[in-house]
């Protein structure tokens, strides 16, 4: 399943509609003509720029004729409103549809061709078009193009009037309008093949893409508004030159698109701005201007390909990796005594481990110890029912995984994946002084759980796993084993809104209330770089050695899952555990969802109770016979 919300609960809701009303109050603050006319520039352009991402960034089409569609929009305006006295707002979506006409043509050529030929190719009907324009002189005229186009009007109403404030609104509606239609393309059916033939070109193929009509939509699409832009460029300047054609327009707008970033439409369009401001900044530079913009282009490309986009998107990560360390030390220094109470008085320390600081909490004492492991944007405190409940007779142990809880943010190309969590187990057995402890693993905490048992570094009585699928093939048996159509999807999402953040919590423990609360307030404390990086590092595990172990049985095993866990396949669980050479059970909660533990604390606790003195009594038995055979007197 992909999971692709509209744009009205997305995260870019907030700050697009803030930046649009910055812009529609602008007018009011600058009241400079020449910036004011800068801001239309940088519409247009980024309305030209974010069309050319579409083919160039998501289709891996090196279309170099991008600049002549502009031309086409251009031309196409002039001439209809000069020669044939129609309406320039008719004018302007014929341009469009004159440039979407052209592009048809030139897709012609290039629907077979790759790489380098493309380019030769829409360079080549580029100058070709520019050469038709320059030779009739009587229509186009010539190298002096047409002047004295008519401005837009409405009701009597000149928009070249009060500073131009009409042109500028209606730039701005016209980059809405192209920016809206690119967002919805792009996560069409057509976008996804479009993306799918520049990544996996013959995958696609294979599963039903057309090259050829992919490549010619691709095409089509990107010209739709920027003729539409050409057109009404030209009732903004009032002239349609042929320098459009030139290298000088085509390197602003190329120099638009890689300083803002490719493939991320959102890029080009904060570029533009940026890019435009420079390039009439450095205008009195003559020939240096191009050379200047050749240059940035150079290094963008060189030595940050990601662009202004990514740069800004790098921000937002620093910023919410600050936000959810300072929470969580906030709450480390102001809320413990809540935790603490909530655990039932079990202690909490902070442990140092490779992978930051930990903070732990222990019932202590000599009793057999159980460990719990959380899952993915949850907290040690997940367990606070069996804290409760089952202290009298275990040692109950439980950590907040490094970036969730009230433990350290980690790094995440070392700490966000179930091989480093497995470690900080480790960790904490070890200096818990934890002796064959039986251990419980969440969801994530499951494989986590698992990990460790493979390890078999940290010697385990049992182990017991909730809401996990054991996986053998990686990313196979992952797409088996869990129902794509839940909320799982959101278990990679680094950041969410607050009504993915309500859904994913609702789902993973309980719907929202006075008694699962602090679990959701716990979710957004969770840095979203664990989740990001904890699914794209999952192929690194070794996860046929996790299933060798299952399969030999020799450590008990059991699966207490919900009955109605909405994150699994429970078709899948129930092949596994009656396949050839399986011994463990498999254990279904009613009503426990996807955290039994929480939902139906009493029949869970039965049930794991009844394991955990199952594994503990085996492992007293395998204790004394390994002794004994240790002290045999060797031959």
């Amino acid at each position: 399943m992909r999971y692709d919300p509209p744009f009205h609960r997305t995260n870019g809701l907030r700050p697009a509609v803030a930046i649009l009303a910055i812009l529609i109050g602008l007018p009011f603050v600058v009241v400079d003509p020449y910036t004011r006319h800068l801001l239309v520039l940088s519409f247009i352009f980024a309305t030209v720029a974010a069309s050319w991402d579409l083919s160039l960034g998501f289709g891996g089409l090196f279309n170099f004729a991008h600049g002549a569609l502009f031309a086409v929009g251009l031309y196409t305006f002039a001439l209809t409103v000069k020669f044939l006295g129609l309406s320039p707002w008719l004018a302007i979506a014929l341009g469009g549809i004159a440039a979407m006409a052209a592009a048809a043509l030139i897709a012609l050529p290039v629907l077979r061709l790759d790489g380098i030929y493309v380019i030769l190719v829409t360079i080549a009907v580029a100058q070709l078009l520019y050469q038709v324009t320059v030779s009739q002189s009587k229509w186009t005229g010539g190298t002096s193009g047409i002047v004295s186009l008519p401005a837009l009007r409405i009701a009597g109403y000149s928009f070249i009037r009060d500073g131009k404030i009409g042109y500028y609104y209606a730039a701005l509606l016209l980059l809405v309008m192209a920016t809206a239609f690119l967002y919805l393309l792009i996560r069409s059916s057509l976008g996804r093949a479009i993306v799918g033939l520049r990544d996996h070109k013959y995958f696609a193929i294979a599963r039903g893409v057309s090259e050829a009509r992919t490549r010619l939509l691709t095409l089509v699409a990107s010209a739709l508004f920027t003729g539409m832009a050409g057109a009404f460029y030209g009732s903004y300047v009032r002239v349609a030159s042929p320098d459009v054609f030139g290298l000088g327009f085509l390197t602003l707008i190329l120099s638009i698109l890689l300083v803002g970033g490719v493939a991320t439409l959102w890029g080009p369009i904060a570029s533009a701005f940026v890019m435009t401001f420079l390039s009439e900044a450095i205008v009195s530079l003559g020939p240096w201007r191009e050379i200047i913009m050749g240059v940035v282009i150079v290094l963008v490309v060189s030595f940050y390909p990601g662009g202004l986009w990514a740069a800004i998107q790098e921000l937002r990560e620093r910023l919410d990796v600050l936000r959810t360390g300072v929470m969580a030390a906030w709450r480390r220094r102001t809320e413990r005594a809540a935790r603490i109470a909530r655990m039932g008085g079990a202690e909490e320390v902070m442990m140092q481990t490779p992978h930051g600081a930990i903070a732990v909490s222990d019932t202590g004492g000599n009793k057999p110890p159980i460990l719990f492991l959380h899952g993915n944007s949850a907290c040690k405190e997940a367990f606070a029912k069996q804290f409760a409940a089952l202290r009298d007779e275990f040692r109950l142990v439980a950590f907040d995984l490094p970036g969730h809880g009230v433990s350290d943010n980690g790094d995440p190309e070392t700490s966000y994946n179930v091989i480093a969590y497995a470690e900080v187990a480790e960790a904490v057995i070890a200096a818990r002084g934890l002796h064959r402890p039986v251990v419980f693993g969440w969801s994530l905490g499951g494989y986590v759980g698992l990990e460790l048992a493979a390890r078999a570094r940290a010697p385990l009585a049992g182990l017991a796993i909730c809401g996990t699928s054991p996986l053998a093939v990686v990313p196979d048996d992952f797409a088996a084993g869990y129902d794509a159509s839940s909320h799982l999807i959101l278990a990679s999402k680094q950041y969410f809104t607050r009504a993915e953040a309500a859904a994913y919590a609702g789902s993973a423990t309980a719907p929202r209330s006075a008694e699962s609360l602090y679990l959701h307030h716990n979710l957004p404390r969770t840095d979203g770089r664990a989740r990001a990086y904890m699914m794209t590092k999952l192929p690194v595990v070794n996860w046929p050695r996790q299933m060798r172990m299952l399969r030999e049985g020799k450590l008990p095993f059991a699966i207490i899952d919900g009955a109605d866990d909405p994150f699994l396949n429970h078709n899948y669980l129930l092949e596994l555990c009656r396949s050839a050479g399986w011994s463990h059970p498999l254990i279904n909660i009613p009503k426990g969802k996807h955290a039994p533990f929480f939902n139906t604390p009493e029949a869970f606790d039965t049930v794991f109770v009844a394991f955990c003195r199952r594994a503990l009594a085996a492992a007293e038995e395998r204790e004394p016979a390994a002794a004994t055979r240790s002290a045999r007197p060797q031959p």
